[in-house]
């Protein structure tokens, strides 16, 4: 299941806010029988250091349609 974004306004950072709403939308694809999640994720140091404390990793397959879309986004991905 592709997760589209999640976006937390700076001056709301590194209160839990982006971690409580990544953790929401693993329980709400697991709960929809994903089996895991498909990040299209920003290339920034912040971006990249969130995903990978949420436990996500290099994508296995990608999205072409999304790397055409964002050639200089990382693609992962998170096992539920």
């Amino acid at each position: 299941m592709d997760l589209s974004n999640i976006h937390v306004s700076k001056d709301m950072r590194g209160h839990g806010i982006g971690k409580e709403l990544f953790l929401l939308a693993k329980k709400w694809a697991k709960d929809h029988q994903a089996e895991k999640l498909y990040i299209s994720a920003h290339s920034s140091v912040e971006s990249q250091a969130f995903y990978k404390t949420m436990g996500c990793v290099e994508a296995l397959e990608y999205n072409e349609e999304l790397v055409t879309k964002e050639p200089c986004d990382c693609q992962l991905e998170c096992v539920l």
